[in-house]
This record gives structure tokens, C-alpha cells and sequence, in this order.
């Protein structure tokens, strides 16, 4: 049974909200969203168009839930997010993915470091080892992890985690992307940006029989079109920290 978090956990994190984006999740957001709920974490739960009972599931089990009328990519469901962590004034916003891949019992551990490191942007990195994370998933990661690695001009060891803490700095960007490749766009931005990077080491998790809506070859692809683009990104030089056209409104 998980213990709801020792203030300790998270003394510098204030207001910690944490986002599940949903799609067609019925069937496992509920016992996600309760067990964030059993450590005393408040969750919004972004149901992008789901035509399943996502959203009913995600409420009954004590979350917020925002809806999108029709699918839009996990990419929408995060600026949905980052546009409602604004607006109740969250500093830091945790996402989880909807399907148990990510264990809620390690939530304590990104919240330490993101209490040592408040301006940081936390990765939840997970095992590459074959034994528990599948080929296809291993390949497309490392591909994707090797370039944007290259273009940030740092180290990553796994982009394609969404376990993340996300600091109040990087709720408004200038984001293009809508889909999976929104989470690179971040990563890219972050680096730019100087927003120190913390990477804390999380179980890797995968459920006989789960269909991810990441298509492994077809959105690695998208990812490396995006990381090629991104030296035409520019930052404002007078402030060296915003990139043009930066805004607070969606």
C-alpha cells in the first residue's frame, strides 16, 4: 500500500500537480490516478478525445479531468496541461503516461531531486535491457536518443520517457508540435534555454498484451525531422533565456 509522501519529499516543490494525458484508457487511468491520489498529489487527467470511459474512470478515482472533443496528440494534451498549471499557479507540473508504465510508488524519488534542483526539467530514465524493455521500443528510443543528444549539445539517455517534472519555465513555449514529437520539442527547448537536465533512474515497465499509440518507426522519424530543424530555433540574445515568440496565452 503506498504511503502518502512525507512533506520532506517535496518541502520546495510548491502546489505539485501532476498531468496524465488519456486516450482510449479506460481500462488502466483509474488505478493510475488513485494511486497518485493515495500519496496526496492532486491529478489532472487531459482525456484527449477518448471513446472509451477514460474520462468517467479518470474522475471517479479523484482527478480533474479536462476533454478534448476530439483527438489531438499527446502533444495537445500537454499544453492542455501546461495551460491549466498556469492558470492555478502550479509550480512544476509531474506527467505520468495513463497505461502503468510508470510506477507511482518512484514519484518520491523525482521529487527529491527536483527539490534540489527546482529549475531543473526531471527525466524518469528507464533500462534499456532486453530483458525488460522490447526491441522495437529499444531501437526507436536509441535512435532518437542519440540525435537529439547530438543537436542539445548534452547527454540524454532516454528521450522517450514521459515521467517527467516539468519547472514553471517551460510551461510557455512557443511549441509547434501536437503529437509524441512534442516531448523532443521540449527537450530541445529546454537545452536551449540552459534549463539544467536531471535524470533519476525509474523501473522500466511494460504490460503483456499493451498496444502503445507510439508508432515506433513512423514517430522516431518525425522526431529526428523535428531534431534537424531545431538550430534555426532561436532564443532572444537581450535576455538570453526566452525564445522568440514565447507567450504566457495559448
Amino acid at each position: 500500500m503506498l504511503e502518502p509522501l512525507e512533506m520532506s519529499d517535496v518541502s520546495r516543490v510548491e502546489s505539485p500537480l501532476v498531468l496524465v494525458p488519456a486516450y482510449n484508457a479506460g481500462q488502466s487511468v483509474g488505478a493510475v490516478v488513485a494511486q497518485v491520489r493515495a500519496l496526496g498529489l492532486s491529478v489532472v487527467v487531459v482525456d484527449d478525445g477518448s471513446s472509451d470511459d477514460t474520462g468517467a474512470q479518470a474522475e471517479q478515482a479523484g482527478a480533474i479531468v479536462l476533454r478534448h472533443p476530439v483527438n489531438q496528440g499527446k502533444g495537445a494534451a500537454l499544453q492542455t496541461g501546461f495551460a491549466y498549471a498556469r492558470r492555478t499557479g502550479s509550480s512544476a507540473l509531474i506527467t505520468m503516461d495513463a497505461d502503468g508504465q510508470h510506477a507511482a510508488s518512484e514519484l518520491a524519488s523525482l521529487l527529491r531531486a527536483y527539490s534540489e534542483h527546482p529549475d531543473g526539467l526531471i527525466i524518469g530514465v528507464r533500462s534499456f535491457d532486453p530483458m525488460v524493455m522490447p526491441r522495437r521500443s529499444r531501437i526507436g528510443n536509441r535512435i532518437s536518443t542519440y540525435w537529439i543528444s547530438l543537436f542539445a549539445k548534452r547527454v540524454h539517455h532516454d528521450t522517450q520517457s514521459g515521467f517527467r517534472i516539468y519547472p514553471r519555465r517551460l510551461f510557455s513555449l512557443p511549441l509547434r508540435t501536437r503529437r509524441f514529437d512534442t516531448e523532443t520539442e521540449i527537450l530541445l527547448w529546454a537545452a536551449k534555454l540552459n534549463v539544467p537536465l536531471i535524470e533519476v533512474p525509474i523501473s522500466t515497465i511494460y504490460h503483456g498484451g499493451h498496444r502503445s499509440h507510439f508508432r515506433n518507426w513512423e514517430d522516431t522519424l518525425r522526431v529526428i525531422r523535428l531534431v534537424l530543424s531545431s538550430p534555426l530555433w532561436r532564443v532572444e540574445p537581450e535576455s538570453g533565456a526566452m525564445p522568440h515568440g514565447m507567450t504566457e496565452a495559448l
